[in-house]
């Protein structure tokens, strides 16, 4: 029998960080627009968490996958939770909202993105010099009209340059990056970068969803020259600071490591229970900056905790890889199974 492949605990442990930041970046949302502390806490968390688990997605995609195990394990949690989304806000919170796949629910435009990415990047990375071609679009697709939400296609392009780098990555790269930079001075890198954010959030001079990825340069109110250079300045923030937390995030086996094991839980419930809490924002946005400041970070930590408890992960699990065997014939016959072979991937069993 051959040996089993050692687990990597520093991803554990960099995407249990990054969950941790998915969460909370989106509980602070809700502050109150004059809480300097919370707007500056969005600017340095939304300047690379979603970048970098873009990245790590793509270090994990090097093997390509069958379209059958792409629709089971993305498009039908994909389905499933929009619906379950949809229930929860027509029935329970009474908002107005429709069931419409095609324009994803608040953060689960990622599952319908990865789908994407994953489908086509064997055929993508076939083309020359492919990595700056999704540079170029990432920078260009703000300079169109497309729909913010309408397949996830904004964000779909504007991400897809860090999936691609993660997929590039050799994992030595990383190593020698930790073996010769001392932890103090990625630190110091951090910091200066964030200290350089946090002015750039006091000023009120750009709007942090130039980050997002989903918003046009025109809603930005920035001319697409800017648009352009902004976003590029935004790729070489989140690049440096995906490989100097890489730096800083311990290596071995700790009490992180466990959390990020169960990171696709997390990310699929907590807007189900944001959405509950939200409803609630008015009455402790009147009890000032430093009660409102620990409501919203002590409602992500619970969220984080909760959602780690054993159904959520057990079902999170289930839906992810419910056997389907029509799904399968449908992947593997006709134009689905001819594109199967241009993407490398021979039939696909359960």
């Amino acid at each position: 029998m051959g040996k089993m492949k050692e687990r990597d605990y520093l991803f554990d442990n960099y995407k249990a960080f990054l969950i941790v930041l998915v969460v909370v970046g989106h509980f602070i949302e809700v502050a109150s627009d004059d809480n300097v502390v919370m707007e500056t806490t969005k600017w340095i968390i939304f300047s690379f968490h979603m970048p970098a688990f873009v990245f790590i997605s793509g270090y994990f995609s090097k093997k390509t996958q069958g379209i059958y195990k792409l629709l089971q394990q993305l498009v039908v949690p994909y389905l499933v939770f929009e619906i379950l989304y949809y229930i929860l806000y027509t029935y329970i919170l009474n908002r107005d909202t429709e069931l419409a796949f095609l324009y994803p629910k608040f953060s689960l435009w990622y599952l319908l993105a990865m789908f994407m990415w994953k489908m086509i990047t064997p055929l993508f990375r076939r083309l020359p010099g492919y990595l700056w071609i999704a540079f170029v679009l990432g920078l260009f697709v703000g300079a169109s009209s497309l729909d913010d939400n309408y397949l996830t296609l904004p964000r779909m392009f504007t991400f897809y340059p860090f999936f691609l780098l993660g997929m590039d990555l050799d994992r030595n790269r990383i190593d020698l990056l930790r073996a010769r930079i001392r932890r103090m001075w990625a630190f110091g890198i951090f910091l200066a970068i964030n200290a350089f954010l946090a002015w750039v959030a006091v000023s009120d001079r750009i709007s942090i969803k130039i980050f997002y990825g989903r918003d046009d340069y025109e809603y930005l109110g920035l001319s697409v020259p800017m648009g352009i250079a902004l976003r590029a300045a935004c790729y070489l923030i989140s690049y440096i600071m995906i490989y100097v937390v890489a730096i800083m995030i311990p290596g071995a086996k700790n009490s992180l490591s466990a959390l990020g094991q169960k990171t696709m839980a997390i990310y699929l419930f907590h807007g189900l229970i944001f959405a509950v809490f939200r409803r609630g924002e008015i009455w402790y946005q009147s009890l000032g900056e430093i009660v409102e400041d620990a409501i919203l970070v002590e409602a992500s930590i619970g969220t984080i905790w909760l959602l780690c408890q054993r159904p959520f992960v057990a079902f999170t699990d289930w839906v992810t890889h419910i056997p389907m065997p029509l799904l399968q014939k449908i992947a593997n016959f006709g134009f689905m199974g001819r594109l199967e072979k241009l993407r490398g991937v021979g039939q696909q069993k359960l």
